[in-house]
């Protein structure tokens, strides 16, 4: 079994201004958080056992607010609710937003095809004379794959979608072959997503970045919300890390900014989930019909939950979308029926911060969640050697919480332990099981969807 991954594959990722969202606000660090000790016995113990080096957690209940911040920020302390993190793939909910706004505006419509809105003489794939629409690349239903050629055939690198410009996308359309008919099946792609951004910016004038500004961020009062970090904020940035907690670049974005190209803070992410709860509500202030056009669910699938336009939603009603860049992963979601809220940012690049987001759910619920906890190094002794997978020898080793598991001729990954035989591989989005036989660990089993692979213990 290979064990190298493309990681890219995984990234991620006008009116009147809006209220002010924040009625009450429990700052971090205030000891009279109404949920403080909940979050924090299901947040602290990761960043004890080395899995995130900080995190901020923001709850939305009815109006009231309460931030938490954990781990290190970029003045050494704890981050808080103005900390600003690379938000990756939830920019795309904003991006839908403005397609959501300029199809109330009946200047575009779900239904008009991106070609429409590109240069003369660019040509956007097709297959089975079906032509691709803003709404396909909205719900990831165009046939585009997850990156465009050029991306995809690069080695990965710390800033991937930094050079890609607008003539390297209109190439790249060209020579793209659809891995389905637009409208058949879902497929999560950064380009498609990326593209739409990139139409609506040619459509609605000024390019991407102007138009989310004027017809989206102003509008809803997001002032820290950004494509490009101006100077004054740049010292309220986070620095992200890896799985390993290695510190990476930020990640830049040209014509794909709509795919993942924002960074913001908690506060912003809030406001965002009170002015979806108020348009969820029915209200008609600035941005709320499109808002409510992004709610609606867009798909008929039978074996999985439905979506709206740039959000995901689950089978309890609630939406949400997460989103992963180099070195963060974050989370955002709310309940229309309770009028709740989470949201998750952290500076690491690990998608066990979506569990996180699960439980507080429950926090705000006030029902009992059990602490997070994680075995300690001399629990974990005891799973180091050698395992074979067919011709494959994987060496694992454990140095104090860290452990790592390597390939021939491929660097080591970090499996982050959950119990003392159980790994998350995030490399792999799997579990991986170290089994007994008697008091010995005998093989690693490696869960990977429904398929278990066994690797005997030869060492």
């Amino acid at each position: 079994m290979r064990l190298a991954l493309v990681s890219l594959s995984l990234v991620a990722c006008g009116g009147a201004p809006h209220h002010d969202p924040v009625p009450k606000t429990v700052e971090t660090g205030d000891p009279t958080g109404g949920h403080k000790a909940a979050v924090a016995a299901l947040v602290q113990p990761m960043v004890d056992a080395e899995i995130v080096t900080g995190m901020v957690v923001g709850l939305y209940d009815a109006g009231k607010l309460e931030i938490y911040g954990f781990g290190v920020g970029p003045d050494g302390k704890p981050p808080t609710g103005t900390t600003l993190f690379e938000i990756g793939s939830i920019t795309k909910i904003y991006t839908s937003l403005l397609l959501a706004d300029a199809v109330q505006r009946r200047e575009v419509s779900l239904e008009t095809h991106v070609a429409d809105l590109l240069p003369p003489g660019v040509t956007m794939p097709t297959m089975d004379h079906r032509a691709i629409t803003l709404g396909q690349l909205a719900l990831h239903t165009s046939g585009l794959p997850a990156l465009p050629p050029t991306i995809a055939a690069q080695p990965v690198t710390g800033d991937p979608y930094a050079h890609y410009s607008e003539e390297a996308l209109y190439h790249d359309l060209v020579q793209t072959p659809l891995l389905d008919p637009p409208g058949e099946r879902v497929r999560y792609s950064n380009y498609g997503s990326g593209l739409l951004g990139f139409a609506l910016g040619r459509k609605l004038g000024g390019g991407y970045a102007n138009a989310l500004q004027a017809r989206v961020l102003a509008p809803l009062g997001l002032l820290n919300t950004f494509l490009t970090v101006p100077p004054t904020a740049r010292g309220r940035r986070i620095a992200g890390t890896n799985i390993d907690l290695a510190p990476v670049p930020y990640w830049t974005f040209d014509a794909l900014a709509g795919s993942g190209g924002l960074v913001s803070d908690v506060h912003d992410q809030l406001a965002l989930i009170d002015a979806e709860l108020d348009a969820a509500s029915g209200s008609r202030q600035t941005l709320r019909p499109a808002m409510r056009l992004t709610q609606e669910p867009q798909l008929e699938q039978h074996d999985t939950p439905d979506e709206g336009l740039g959000w995901q939603i689950d089978s309890a009603g609630r939406l949400w979308l997460n989103g992963s860049t180099g070195g963060f992963h974050s989370f955002i979601g709310f309940d229309p029926k309770t009028r709740r809220g989470v949201v998750v940012l952290a500076a690491t690049a690990i998608s066990l911060v979506d569990h996180v987001a699960t439980d507080l759910y429950k926090v705000l619920d006030n029902e009992p969640v059990p602490p997070a906890t994680f075995p300690k190094p001399d629990q974990l002794a005891a799973i180091a050697g050698t395992y074979e997978l067919g011709d494959f020898k994987l060496d694992v080793e454990v140095k104090g919480r860290r452990v790592s598991i390597t390939g021939k001729g491929e660097p080591p990954y970090r499996l982050i332990p959950l119990t003392d035989h159980e790994m998350w591989f995030e490399a792999k989005q799997s579990i991986v099981v170290f089994e007994k036989d008697g008091d010995k660990v005998a093989r690693a089993v490696f869960v990977i969807g429904n398929q278990k692979l066994a690797a005997p213990r030869v060492n």
